[in-house]
């Protein structure tokens, strides 16, 4: 082999392993991006099961980030992470109502899992993501047996109103907010993006936090493979931790429910959709702009102010901000 050759091969392998470092760089400021919109510093641990769009070990993004924050491109305290610096006291009261607020979901467990009908509960939206202060309300994700759906939705508004923990236009600080149920026949989500990016959406997914059905959230999880393309380090397997198997008196009583529920479920269901359905669709807040709310018979998504694309758009300008750099 000549020298010639040598060197070559040489100067492949040393762009190679620049063109490596970049998109590794991209990728951590892509995610760090996401949390900067939020203030919010994140791990090396969690930034790198949320590392968009490249695969890496979780020492390679440790030694990149040492390498970001000793360049000064981005912020370091301890483990955390951020592309902005961010007040230690703000985020230690975060930290303190966030505790709160699962604390409060502990009280109420029992009830969310004896709920008829009901496969699968998710933690979700700013509790999920750490976002939630002491102002925020506490949203769930519901997965229900199909043509089960709108009956469900009854008897939780009605049950968490008697407990005093729903959510209303005058209460929300750490009220119980239900603004997403759907079939479990329905779990393939991809076509609820919008176009052309929705980073939300794929971090809102990634950070869902079952509380009991894992079984139905790992086929969530398979149903929307494409996620694990968008984040080739995340592991669903992970999110199951958090997920409470039911005790056996619970699943007793759940069975005994749906026994005695079966029949008035079966005719109820079809009359409560109209109603909630027609509902949805009267309050002028699910038809303006803003709204991408979804009514049907096996989704039920209430977002009447969509903020997804002005998300997005931010997301785009902080990332062109930092690649210009």
């Amino acid at each position: 082999m000549t020298i010639t050759t040598i060197g070559k091969k040489s100067m492949r392998q040393d762009l190679g392993t620049k063109q490596k470092e970049d998109q590794l760089t991209s990728a951590i400021f892509s995610t760090l991006a996401f949390f900067s919109l939020y203030d919010l510093p994140i791990t090396s641990k969690r930034l790198h099961e949320l590392l968009l769009d490249y695969q890496a070990g979780l020492d390679e993004v440790e030694t990149a980030l040492t390498v970001l924050a000793l360049d000064n491109k981005i912020y370091q305290a301890g483990n955390l992470y951020s592309l902005k610096p961010w007040k230690a006291e703000e985020l230690r009261a975060r930290q303190e109502e966030i505790a709160n607020k699962w604390q409060k979901i502990d009280t109420f467990y029992n009830w969310l899992a004896v709920l008829p009908f009901v496969r699968q509960i998710s933690v979700i939206n700013s509790l999920a993501l750490g976002t939630a202060d002491a102002d925020s309300d506490i949203d769930f994700f519901v997965i229900t047996k199909p043509t089960r759906l709108y009956f469900v939705r009854s008897v939780i508004i009605v049950l968490f109103r008697l407990l005093g923990v729903y959510k209303t236009r005058q209460k929300i600080k750490d009220k119980f907010c239900f603004g997403f149920f759907v079939s479990e026949d329905n779990l393939k989500f991809e076509e609820l993006q919008i176009k052309p990016a929705d980073p939300y959406f794929m971090f809102w997914l990634c950070n869902l936090r079952p509380i009991f059905g894992g079984q139905q959230y790992w086929t969530l999880m398979q149903d929307n493979s494409w996620l694990l393309n968008r984040f080739p380090n995340f592991k669903p397997m992970i999110r199951l931790a958090s997920a409470k198997e039911l005790g056996i008196l619970i699943k007793s009583t759940k069975l005994f429910l749906e026994i005695i529920l079966f029949i008035p479920a079966f005719f109820a269901e079809s009359i409560l959709r109209r109603i909630h359905i027609n509902h949805t669709f009267k309050l002028a807040e699910n038809n303006t702009v803003t709204s991408t709310t979804v009514a049907n018979a096996k989704m039920l998504k209430l977002h009447a102010s969509d903020i997804r694309r002005s998300l997005a758009a931010e997301h785009a300008k902080i990332l062109s901000q930092y690649n210009g750099h």
